[in-house]
């Protein structure tokens, strides 16, 4: 059972709600902001999801985000935006509280304003019970049922955030049908794991997974590798040759950088989506294959289709709906914690980790025991069985303000390489005391950092940027300018990352609110940023 918080100043949300979602606690409705801070309490909240109108027509000292000497019409404006106010003043109290934004007003742009504030949905009502009801009740249990979702699937770290939680949902409703998937994000957001171990796992498909790296392969090659060849159908060809779609037939063909793709293998790809048949180079019969296709690309295939690098007939043709975005592991920082912990454990199932930690049990007195890792805070308290990984406030510090240019594959293999090197480093050191506290040492983290670290904006020099200076009627007015040009700039390198922002800005990216909270102070709106 959910516990779920309506902020309206109507009835008419909680009835819906109560109607059609009776096996959940639905509180309130809390008629203003001064109602909905007692509802949420003043430590952890313990509501699960919030629903909350925009327009509130209440009397004038209820309203927030108005300023003294307001006349009728800032009144007004404050009347019809107060659901947006409340949001802003949600977010610095529970950051990661989902919210439904509802309007029955055609007139309000909700689009753009759920993405500055991150609202996970919003809805414009009809004014029909029926419809209103089945629309908030499936967006109710979308929210619920990735919060409820599990933290990590084999060898793939979902963690805690709703954001990753969603990702996986969409992703286990996108397996099961016929259509293609096409993933996105930087090298190393675990695209090939997700296919293989989520995809293809969910699929209900028996046949074989086979994926295709097109970053490495020659492209004069590629039609042939994947749709196969008849002797002498080209200069080499000397046997008839399989390609990967018959090999993957029944199951799920991975093809990664899909976007290196040359003109006659996009349109050969295209033949295979649309009609689910091919021909192998130099042949002229069809053969059917039946196969899940999910491609992946570091680069935006819409992108590509301007350029004209890639047909937009088979961009459509892979369906660009059920494409699904994977985050850089700097917009993740706040579930840090939980992915060192998954790390930790998956390193510790490698041959030599193993090997050394079999090693210092045996020499520590320890039998079978169970791994805990510890980011940060105070040396743990013994526990009977349990053989703690100490990563200190220091060190977690520095993964925390390291970029991670390789993302999820570059953290997997400093942790494992830290676990590695401690334990070696052990290997000749009496275990002492407290044998079951391994700490891993700070000094270890940075030199291994520092093994990784490309250049870019994380210099000791800081961050730079060149602002141009207008005379204004105020020095107050200059520097929130000077400030607003510096954000700006610093959001496109982001590429819209408010947690990269706060990593340069405040060190640490978990405080990617408090940066976005700034960014709208200053007048800046992401939808604007966009169409620049």
């Amino acid at each position: 059972m959910a516990r779920i918080l309506v902020i309206d100043d109507l009835d008419r949300t909680i009835d819906l709600c109560r109607r059609v979602l009776p096996e959940h606690d639905v509180l309130g409705p809390a008629r203003s902001w001064a109602e909905a801070e007692s509802r949420l309490g003043r430590g952890r909240t313990n509501v699960d999801l919030v629903l909350l109108d925009v327009h509130f027509d209440i009397p004038v000292e209820h309203l927030v985000g108005l300023g003294p000497e307001a006349g009728e019409a800032e009144q007004a404006r404050a009347r019809r935006r107060q659901g947006l106010e409340i949001l802003a003043r949600l977010r610095q109290r529970a950051p990661d509280l989902p919210v439904i934004l509802m309007t029955s007003r055609d007139d309000l742009p909700l689009e753009q304003e759920a993405e500055a504030l991150d609202a996970q949905e919003y809805t414009y009502f009809l004014d029909d019970d029926c419809l209103d009801a089945r629309t908030l009740q499936a967006q109710i249990q979308g929210i619920l049922r990735a919060k409820g979702g599990e933290a990590w699937d084999g060898p793939i770290w979902w963690g805690r955030p709703l954001g990753m939680r969603r990702i996986r949902s969409r992703l286990e409703v996108l397996s099961r049908g016929r259509l293609p998937i096409i993933l996105t994000g930087p090298t190393g957001t675990g695209k090939t794991l997700i296919a293989r171990h989520f995809v293809h796992a969910r699929s209900l498909r028996t046949g074989a997974f086979v994926a295709v790296d097109l970053a490495t392969m020659p492209r004069d090659l590629m039609a042939a590798h994947l749709f196969g060849s008849v002797k002498g159908a080209y200069t080499g060809s000397v046997a008839d040759r399989t390609g990967a779609f018959e090999t993957a037939h029944g199951g799920t063909l991975f093809l990664d950088e899909v976007g290196n793709l040359p003109e006659e293998a996009q349109r050969m790809l295209l033949t295979v989506l649309q009609e689910g048949l091919l021909v192998r180079l130099g042949d002229t019969r069809e053969r059917q294959v039946d196969v899940k296709v999910v491609v992946a690309s570091h680069e935006d295939l819409a992108r590509l289709v301007e350029k004209g690098r890639f047909r937009p007939d088979l961009y459509m043709r892979l369906n660009p709906a059920c494409t699904v975005a994977l985050p850089p592991l700097k917009e993740r920082g706040e579930d840090l914690s939980g992915l060192l912990a998954f790390c930790v454990e998956r390193a510790l199932d490698g041959s030599y980790p193993a090997e050394l930690l079999a090693d210092y049990r045996e020499r520590a007195g320890f039998g079978r025991c169970r791994v805990h890792t510890v980011a940060g805070g105070r040396v743990p308290a013994q526990e009977p069985g349990v053989l703690h990984v100490l990563f200190t406030d220091q060190a977690m510090r520095l993964m925390r303000k390291h970029a991670w240019p390789g993302n999820l594959r570059e953290f997997a293999m400093v942790v494992e390489n830290a676990l590695t090197f401690t334990l070696a480093e052990l290997a000749g050191v009496p275990p002492g005391e407290r044998a079951d506290v391994v700490q891993v040492r700070p000094k270890l983290v940075r030199d291994l950092l520092r093994a990784v670290r490309t250049s870019g904006g994380d210099s000791q020099e800081g961050w730079r940027h060149e602002v141009t200076i207008r005379p204004h009627e105020s020095l107050n007015a200059l520097s929130v300018e000077v400030e607003r040009q510096y954000f700006a700039a610093l959001w496109r390198q982001e590429q819209g990352s408010f947690s990269g922002m706060a990593r340069i800005l405040l060190g640490d990216p978990s405080h990617g609110r408090k940066v976005q909270l700034r960014f709208n102070q200053l007048g800046l709106r992401v939808r604007d940023m966009k169409d620049t």
